[in-house]
């Protein structure tokens, strides 16, 4: 990873991008792919698709989610303290004591999550499971009135911190999820863009709204018709403590990308996945789908008549809270068996 591949990594995770108020990453994302990949399309839903070696009979879609999960304001009461409903997977229980970013139409408005002092409780209230409606958001308003000069119904919020490195190529954000996978969707395409003769159409896809819903990418999929598509996640990893590794397997930082291999991922493109790996000596794990894989490869497998999928993951500890922690090492070594094998595929399907 160069200082300048860096910095546009750092710029994707600090940019706030909650499920249907992606464009601030998707602008981002396009200027900096459009340095080497001209034809770049926007759907009515805001997904971004690079056709990079267009016309090729046979075609392969990457694509990862740009959004992050967040909260969004659904009431502000006389006293102008705010409460918010979730958007994605929003965890009550870690909310209390955070810092928080309202998104507004005039720009950022800082804020704090709170919840009653510890000294204001009863016994009962310190043992009951905080809900979303336990906690507000207090940006220091007199009243209701003073409230909505800063703030309206329906702004979006992000919680957590920016990037931050740690020992050991070791990173923490609030957003690797899912922003790690339009990076590596978009270093994927410059480093095919470099490669002479590619045979095969390749998009890259940064999808929108798969927090809420895992649906974004199948609007690209339909449109493009890919012949197989692999979708670039993070995924929980197992090597920190209370992970039963009966029930979880074992994944971990710096072990390389994690191919998913089971039931919805097509063997054939797993497997050739895997092969790709073993031949070039790449580091690389092995997760399982049941079923579903819970990315946007799910809506992808059945777009059309259906389409083979792959999932790729980098793993990662503490999803959806606000310090996600992975390793660097594992994204430049995602980006390099993505890159090896589409360039060695036939896409025979």
């Amino acid at each position: 990873m160069t200082n300048e591949q860096k910095q546009f990594l750092v710029n994707l995770v600090n940019t706030p991008a909650p499920s249907g108020f992606e464009e601030p990453v998707q602008k981002l994302w396009k200027e900096d792919v459009g340095k080497f990949c001209t034809d770049i399309k926007k759907d009515v839903h805001g997904n971004l698709t690079a056709v990079l070696n267009p016309g090729k009979e046979r075609s392969i879609m990457i694509v990862g989610h740009s959004d992050e999960i967040g909260l969004i304001i659904n009431y502000i009461n006389n006293e102008g303290f705010i409460y918010v409903r979730p958007i994605g997977g929003v965890d009550p229980t870690i909310l209390a004591s955070h810092k928080a970013r309202i998104l507004t139409s005039k720009g950022i408005v800082p804020a704090v999550i709170g919840r009653t002092s510890l000294h204001l409780l009863t016994n009962s209230q310190r043992d009951k499971k905080p809900e979303l409606n336990d906690v507000w958001l207090d940006i220091g308003a007199k009243n209701r009135k003073d409230a909505e000069k800063y703030v309206s119904i329906g702004d979006p919020v992000i919680f957590g911190g920016d990037f931050e490195e740690m020992a050991n190529s070791t990173a923490t954000s609030r957003c690797w999820d899912n922003r790690i996978g339009v990076y590596i969707v978009a270093e994927t395409l410059r480093k095919l863009a470099k490669v002479k003769n590619l045979k095969h159409t390749v998009y890259g896809v940064s999808s929108v709204q798969e927090e809420t819903g895992v649906w974004g990418a199948g609007g690209p999929a339909y449109y493009f018709r890919p012949n197989a598509a692999i979708a670039i996640d993070v995924m929980p990893c197992s090597d920190q403590p209370e992970i039963p590794k009966e029930r979880f397997g074992i994944t971990k930082l710096g072990a390389g990308p994690v191919i998913t291999k089971g039931v919805r991922t097509n063997n054939k493109l797993t497997g050739e996945i895997i092969s790709t790996a073993k031949k070039k000596k790449m580091k690389h794990q092995i997760d399982v789908d049941y079923g579903h894989t819970w990315t946007d490869a799910d809506p992808i497998s059945q777009s059309r008549g259906g389409i083979a999928i792959g999932v790729v993951s980098v793993a990662t500890r503490y999803l959806h809270s606000s310090v996600e922690t992975l390793n660097l090492k594992d994204i430049d070594m995602t980006i390099e068996l993505l890159a090896e094998f589409i360039i060695k595929t036939k896409l025979e399907y």
